[in-house]
């Protein structure tokens, strides 16, 4: 079976909300081309070709007109051609629209990002920071894109969502986006997140050079077993079909994979960071809660401290409020079993 290409998927969506916005069923639109509706719901789903003479005459029925059905008809032409740089699409949101469009459709996700965190897991207020201080988005265009980016975030809320395993180099956890706040916020988030069964999140620690150094990438596999790598920069798209180069990124993976820290290992470095006093002094973080007093004190009032998160605990000395030890939920649930035996 030959996969679909992602500008079959692509027009064959687009199809699909034409069709759906002219309030036509499948044998209705198929009727006015001669088509069953059997092959228009092939054409729509991206696993038959579209012949340019098929589209044109659907979108003479759903009144498509303009540069959105030059746009469509120049898609049919090119239905069949593996790899797409998307450099022809000036806003955000369409630039978007396919990745949207292909993580819907994923039973897998790998991502890796060296310099921010991953954007399926980037809180609001990270996303708004980030945009915000690049320097290089308008101000009335940062919460339009931010809408945008959350969008994504549907994917992972979903009955039966993807498998989702995020590569982070260490650096992203260093990095101060949006203040200290935001950032401890951004790391609480992670953490939680990454209890999710279906979601893993594994730190490449800052030694030496790995291969994401070149720059942050997605794998995606769809349902279908098809996959594709997905390359972002400020003004375009590029979405990467041909084996060889699946091949590669996958290389990348497994070298990724050898060298970073072990799920666990990543979630009690992300919630130490999170609980970390801030520089120069000031209360520790806990993004969700305080640190609260053990209820039993020695006679010189010695005891230890205790703060919760969904997703972490930490421990420390209620007089030498600094270091602190932090536990994963998971282990500190069996530290206790263990302690009651």
């Amino acid at each position: 079976m030959v996969d679909m290409t992602v500008r079959a998927e692509e027009l064959g969506g687009q199809l699909r909300t034409l069709r759906t916005r002219a309030g036509l069923s499948l044998e209705v639109a198929g009727g006015h081309i001669a088509a069953s509706a059997a092959k228009l719901s092939r054409m729509e789903t991206g696993k038959s070709g579209c012949a340019v003479e098929d589209v044109a005459g659907l979108l003479a029925v759903y009144q498509c007109a303009g540069r959105r059905r030059a746009e469509l008809l120049a898609l049919a032409r090119e239905v069949d051609r593996r790899g797409w740089w998307q450099r022809g699409k000036p806003a955000f949101a369409q630039r978007q629209r396919t990745l949207v469009n292909l993580e819907s459709k994923a039973d897998l996700i790998i991502s890796f990002e060296g310099m921010n965190v991953p954007g399926l897991l980037q809180t609001g207020e990270y996303t708004r920071a980030l945009m915000t201080e690049c320097g290089l988005v308008p101000h009335d265009e940062v919460e339009g894109r931010m809408a945008t980016r959350m969008n994504r975030h549907g994917v992972l809320l979903k009955p039966h969502p993807p498998r989702l395993v995020a590569f982070i180099n260490e650096l992203v956890l260093h990095q101060v986006i949006g203040g200290d706040d935001v950032v401890r916020r951004q790391l609480d988030h992670l953490a939680e997140l990454a209890q999710r069964p279906n979601l893993t999140v594994r730190v490449v620690p800052n030694v030496g050079a790995n291969p994401g150094l070149n720059g942050g990438f997605e794998l995606i596999r769809r349902s279908s077993g098809g996959k594709v790598v997905f390359l972002e920069n400020l003004t375009s798209s590029l979405f990467l079909e041909e084996r060889e180069e699946i091949e590669a990124y996958e290389a990348a993976i497994r070298t990724l994979a050898a060298r970073a820290l072990t799920a666990e290992e990543s979630v009690r470095l992300i919630t130490r960071l999170a609980m970390r006093p801030a520089p120069g002094g000031g209360r520790p973080v806990t993004t969700r809660q305080n640190w609260r007093k053990s209820t039993h004190s020695g006679s010189q009032e010695n005891c230890v401290e205790v703060a919760m998160t969904t997703a972490a605990v930490g421990i420390r000395d209620s007089k030498r409020p600094g270091p602190a030890l932090t536990f994963t939920s998971g282990a500190f649930a069996a530290f206790l079993r263990k302690a009651r035996r």
